[in-house]
């Protein structure tokens, strides 16, 4: 490519060599600065979002609830003074004649039932906080893409500005020398004018989608501006099994949180059930009275019942009924929804990785190669300034929209995790492992062939 540069002069060819420059050590600049990767920001917003203090909040009520639950219920004491004893016995004066103690007694299965009921409801609340990671991993991963895709756009506009200036400070040198007319240098003047304009743009989303990024990070604006250096898009090609995404559909936290509930409702419905038959009361009591001239003590036993005439909770044990046919109709409703959209989502992705690799082949790497040898035929004289233009603009046109697929593939793969309920966190270290079984099996077979 560079010597297609120095075909158009020696002032060309250096500012061509300084550009190229610029575009290939920049990578390196940032590969020896500390990335900001899609895991860092991951971590930072579950750390400070208050979607997450909220889950946390509920799961720490639910452990309240678990904790009250199954609890007896308090005795009750009695004390009792009148003048009784003193109006029989011809005086005046007031004393203590009774001392009583109740306790109710839970034995219908009342507070197994409670217990089984929060402890139901503590897990719906846990597969809802992971759910809710799930969901702000998904938001993260758009806006940490998008930016990737605007920081890309920005690069290559600034090359393109570069391109541009090296074919116009040319074209000025072959016009100035009669090698070319007015007309053709206002074209390329044209070309810079308008890579000028792209990079401008550029320049605006970048700072938008920053921007954006810093605020839902929490990240002081400018405060790290030297050190956010984002991973560069590259082609997704790590595509799960369909088939083990749809087995392990059935541990999606939004189903756990749902079947949870519907645990909760029916231990609910036994609660009520239960609750028909009220508790009967065990009454110990000490009396003291006056008994044939003398002050005697009289201690007692007694036992308590509520009868169930009037209030035999129907209402209740409907209305509780009622909750379990509506979970179970939510349950069935969030399976297939997730159901439909795990393949949908799978099908899509694989459908962008798919497309990504025949745009690059089929489209971007020969626009690549039409443009390298129309700027080389134009600095040998073969071809017109508008073979130039197209060519230039088929280029980088070309070149963005692969950008986008990248961006839109990984789009994808994060709506696809949180379809089938996956974490990006957890993927990494099952990546991880794998990768570590692979180095572990290769030094293995190294061994074995040495030997």
């Amino acid at each position: 490519m560079l010597n297609h540069f120095c075909l158009l002069g020696q002032k060309g060819c250096r500012i061509a060599m300084y550009g190229l420059m610029l575009f290939f050590i920049a990578p390196l600049s940032v590969q020896a600065q500390e990335l900001w990767t899609l895991e860092n920001s991951i971590q930072r917003v579950i750390e400070i979002a208050p979607e997450t203090r909220g889950a946390e909040a509920v799961v720490s009520a639910r452990e309240g609830e678990l904790k009250q639950a199954g609890v007896w219920p308090n005795p009750q004491i009695e004390l009792r003074a009148d003048d009784a004893m003193s109006k029989d016995e011809g005086r005046s004066g007031t004393d203590f004649t009774q001392f009583a103690f109740s306790q109710p007694l839970p034995l219908g299965g009342r507070l197994g039932h409670q217990r089984s009921a929060a402890e139901a409801q503590l897990d719906a609340a846990r597969s809802q906080r992971r759910y809710q990671q799930v969901r702000l991993e998904t938001q993260v991963a758009q806006r940490y893409h998008n930016l990737q895709l605007a920081a890309e756009r920005l690069r290559l506009a600034e090359l393109r500005l570069q391109l541009a200036n090296t074919l116009q400070d040319a074209g000025r040198q072959r016009e100035q020398a009669g090698e070319l007319s007015r007309l053709e240098r206002l074209r390329l003047d044209l070309i810079r004018e308008t890579a000028q304009q792209i990079l401008d743009r550029s320049e605006g989303e970048a700072n938008e989608a920053l921007s954006r990024f810093r605020a839902y990070l929490g990240l002081a604006s400018g405060a790290t501006e030297t050190r956010l250096q984002l991973t560069p898009l590259e082609p997704f090609n790590a595509m799960p099994a369909l088939a083990q995404l749809q087995v392990g559909l059935s541990q999606h936290p939004a189903l756990l949180a749902v079947r949870q509930q519907l645990e909760a409702a029916q231990a609910e419905v036994r609660l009520v059930r239960a609750e028909r038959i009220p508790d009967p009361t065990l009454s110990l009591f000490r009396e003291r009275d006056s008994l044939n001239g003398r002050r005697q003590n009289v201690n007692g036993i007694g036992v308590g019942f509520t009868l169930p005439l009037w209030n035999r909770s129907s209402g209740r044990i409907s209305a509780a009924r009622a909750q379990v046919a509506r979970i179970q109709s939510e349950l069935q409703v969030l399976e297939r929804d997730l159901g439909s959209r795990l393949q949908q989502s799978y099908l899509h992705l694989g459908h962008l990785v798919q497309q990504g690799k025949h745009y690059r082949n089929r489209v971007f790497k020969p626009a690549q190669q039409v443009f390298d040898l129309t700027r080389k035929a134009y600095a040998n004289g073969e071809m017109e300034i508008l073979s130039l233009i197209d060519a230039n603009n088929t280029y980088f046109d070309a070149r963005e929209r692969y950008l986008e697929l990248l961006q839109e593939a990984w789009q994808e793969a994060a709506e696809l995790r949180l379809a089938s309920g996956r974490r990006f966190v957890d993927e990494k270290q099952v990546q991880g492992r794998a990768e570590e079984k692979i180095n572990v099996q290769a030094i293995a077979a190294q061994d074995t062939h040495h030997e």
